[in-house]
């Protein structure tokens, strides 16, 4: 009785270490997390959606020419230093065209962080250049 029910516990802890296991996205706490340049600056843009992950991956491929577009949040987010901004992680997309108001280098950003926590942010040059 004390081997099948040791069996049983080593199959169950085995199974949740391993079975379950995969490289993709399934929830919130989990994600991509991509360096962006545009122009001369480069920032961070963590993902947990997965077909923005996708997107993000063909770009940085040469596969599209889509950029990021999204509300950003105050504070780096934990990945975004120096800066004092980031994109919201569940709420950012790539996306192939967006209006001018929320273009700009993340320099730009900075110093005019409230207009783009008011607005979003779209830097249209932007391009993934490393995903960490």
């Amino acid at each position: 009785m004390k081997s099948k029910r040791r069996a049983s516990v080593f199959a169950a802890l085995l199974f949740a270490s391993f079975g379950c296991n995969d490289d993709g996205p399934t929830g919130p706490e989990r994600g991509r997390l991509f360096r962006i340049r545009v122009g001369g600056d480069e920032f961070r843009m963590q993902a947990t959606d997965p077909d923005t992950i996708r997107l993000a991956m063909d770009n940085l491929a040469g596969r599209n020419s889509k950029f990021p577009n999204g509300p950003i949040a105050a504070g780096d987010g934990g990945f975004n230093a120096p800066w004092s901004w980031h994109f919201v992680p569940e709420s950012v997309r790539m996306v192939d065209f967006s209006i001018e108001l929320c273009d700009g280098t993340p320099s730009y950003v900075e110093s005019h962080r409230a207009e783009y926590l008011a607005s979003g942010y779209c830097p249209w040059g932007a391009r993934v250049v490393a995903v960490e």
